[in-house]
């Protein structure tokens, strides 16, 4: 897909014009990843998150090394689990969870993935980690990117109180 094609929807999706961006598209959903994961963030950004799981599903299956293919897909099932009945939930944390690990083992410095399983955490019953776990994910963010393990530490005052 050309450049100038990726910026025309890179721009539409900024501008939340997601009716525009399956005609821009769909010439190349078939033949080229990007477009399927400009297509999966235009779903996420919409809230249309079982499509989004579709999308993002598929390409970490495809290309098993990519780590934004594994956090979009994480991401897609964060998204899910909000407001989700206990049934549901109980599918699709585990699954968001592993998505990020992935996301962090193939790019240890993916400060998004480190996100996503922070809010897990943050979410998550203190059986499951919560507190400690969360702490060693921003310790971990500390080594690389300070202003984001600040913001990792201030989020778990916020959500544990101090520790």
């Amino acid at each position: 897909m050309e450049k100038e094609i990726i910026e025309r929807v890179e721009k539409l999706l900024d501008q939340d014009q997601f009716d525009q961006l399956g005609e821009v598209l769909q010439p190349f959903l078939e033949k080229d990843p990007k477009a399927k994961e400009l297509l999966g963030l235009s779903f996420l950004k919409q809230w249309k998150n079982e499509e989004a799981e579709e999308i993002f599903e598929t390409l970490k299956n495809e290309f098993p090394n990519n780590a934004d293919y594994y956090y979009y897909y994480g991401a897609s099932l964060g998204q899910q689990a909000k407001g989700a009945n206990m049934f549901k939930l109980i599918q699709i944390a585990p699954k968001s969870k592993e998505a990020f690990e992935k996301a962090i083992e193939l790019d240890n410095q993916h400060v998004p993935a480190y996100w996503g399983l922070l809010r897990y955490y943050g979410n998550a019953p203190a059986m499951f980690g919560g507190y400690p776990k969360g702490k060693e994910l921003a310790d971990a963010l500390a080594s690389f990117n300070k202003k984001e393990a600040e913001d990792a530490y201030n989020f778990l005052n916020d959500k544990f109180g101090e520790q």
